[in-house]
């Protein structure tokens, strides 16, 4: 299954048992408990850092 590298944000492999994720691009690897902290700590910046495009606000 692919899963998205939080490092160079090309495509990355989550194995069959659903344990580790390896980036061929870059050599990340995480458990995959430790990449879903790590994509979930990406997301919450991210939502700190959007500013709407909303004229008169």
């Amino acid at each position: 299954m692919d899963a998205r590298c939080p490092e160079c944000e090309k495509v990355a492999r989550l194995d069959d048992d659903i344990t580790v994720v390896k980036c061929p691009h870059c050599n990340f690897e995480a458990d995959y408990d430790s990449y879903l902290e790590i994509m979930k700590d990406q997301v919450i910046n991210m939502s700190f850092e959007y500013i709407p495009d909303r004229p008169g606000i």
